[in-house]
């Protein structure tokens, strides 16, 4: 793996000093609020969950994906509160969303860390056991330090009312369970790893692997990482193309963990997963969906699934849709994605915002993928295939803003777009590349 407490790694940081001496007298104010606020933005993403249940798309492809998205943010703020407070408080059943300790293991699924799936019953129960312990503020969840000590506290805490309603709506809408969530080191410094869970949606017969984006120290300086590299994974199958992919990403999917044991890689854990779904579930659908650099993990992985090996006998296609992504890869990968998308091993939708900078990033020798909707504030929809645009394009003041999920939530769902956006992935890539 990348060992950037090494200072030789500032030599992977020089590809992209230029493009940030070229971006910081426009967005500098952005960047820096994105890096030293990403907790206020964090809550923002939760609260675009509870603002979802009057939605009139809510069942579509797409915001289903993006709804996904928006829990997961949500919900590794709730385990991280337990995680960080359960030594001042005593929760009421943590185990309804932090299983990972529990002497029973009754998790149907292998190579997994939660021992007990979670649904969103589990969820809705957990909060209103705790509501005293939870604060809402400013859209997030917060720990209540009014709580701290005081056993006999009752009713002070105001947990996310709207986020539970809305828990309740999904229990309603989608038989489904989160059957592994993997954020055991998404707060160890330097030595984080990127934070993920599979969900087995069996009201829409999917499963999804859902990317948290940038949040922790580590994810920033993955994202800044420009060079790029050849992970044995992709190597495999793109030789003919001499596909080459964005260092920090290959790591954080291809390379060795902190687990103890047998050091598997965050795709291998991935795909031993997914094959026990497919097996108990042959007929469901695979996506993998996320924001931001999970937005870049999506198409990755996605791109590993639809072409490796070791991943040969999943169902096809493989179907990604991601949210601000970042660009991922070279040329060459740009056209094995595209063989594989021919082949129809590989559907990406790729959702872009006007002004959004994450999206042109990197800007030298990456190239981004898939078939791209881009939203702009007061336009329809522009929908083209492999569409991508100049980093001066979208230089603006509001790079936070522009990047956030609510953003882009409030630009794509509405009316003026009904028609593209009621079309489903099959349809889109048949009448668009």
């Amino acid at each position: 793996m990348l060992n950037t407490s090494d200072p030789s790694y500032l030599s992977l940081m020089l590809p992209m000093i230029p493009y940030i001496l070229a971006a910081v007298p426009v967005v500098g104010y952005g960047l820096y609020a994105t890096k030293s606020n990403h907790d206020k933005e964090s809550k923002k993403t939760q609260d675009l969950v509870t603002h979802l249940e009057l939605d009139e798309f809510k069942t579509l492809e797409l915001n289903t994906m993006l709804q996904w998205s928006s829990l997961m943010y949500y919900l590794v703020t709730l385990r991280g509160i337990v995680r960080k407070h359960k030594n001042k408080v005593d929760f009421v059943q943590p185990e309804l969303i932090v299983s990972q300790h529990l002497d029973k293991d009754v998790n149907p699924y292998d190579h997994t860390h939660l021992k007990k799936m979670i649904t969103a019953t589990d969820i809705l129960n957990f909060m209103k056991l705790n509501q005293k312990y939870l604060v809402s503020d400013d859209g997030g969840l917060e720990f209540n330090e009014k709580a701290s000590g005081r056993a006999d506290l009752d009713g002070d805490g105001q947990a996310d009312v709207e986020m539970m309603q809305r828990l309740e709506q999904v229990d309603d809408e989608f038989d489904a369970d989160i059957i592994e969530f993997d954020d055991e080191f998404c707060d160890d410094g330097m030595d984080s790893e990127l934070v993920f869970c599979i969900i087995v949606n069996r009201t829409e017969k999917r499963v999804a692997v859902c990317f948290r984006g940038s949040v922790s120290m580590k994810d920033w300086v993955v994202d800044l990482s420009g060079t790029k590299s050849k992970p044995e994974q992709i190597k495999e199958f793109t030789n003919d193309t001499g596909a080459e992919i964005h260092t920090g990403f290959s790591e954080y999917l291809f390379g060795k963990t902190n687990e103890d044991g047998d050091g598997y890689t965050k795709f291998t854990q991935i795909v031993m997963i997914l094959k026990q779904v497919a097996k108990k579930h042959p007929d469901f659908k695979i996506y993998v969906t996320g924001h931001s650099l999970g937005g870049a993990l999506t198409q990755l992985l996605a791109f590993a699934l639809a072409g490796s090996k070791e991943s040969a006998d999943l169902p096809k296609p493989i179907i990604a849709v991601s949210y601000a992504s970042p660009r991922v890869g070279n040329k060459g990968y740009l056209e094995k994605y595209k063989q594989l998308e021919k082949e129809g091993l590989l559907r990406h939708i790729r959702v872009s915002n006007q002004g959004d900078i994450v999206t042109v990033s990197p800007s030298m020798g990456f190239y981004q993928t898939g078939l791209n909707i881009h939203v702009a504030e007061g336009k329809e929809v522009e929908i083209g295939y492999c569409k991508d645009r100049s980093f001066m394009s979208q230089l603006n003041t509001n790079a936070l803003g522009n990047h956030g999920l609510p953003t882009y939530h409030g630009r794509l769902f509405i009316s003026r777009n009904t028609t593209a956006i009621s079309m489903d992935i099959e349809e889109l890539y048949k009448k668009y590349t």
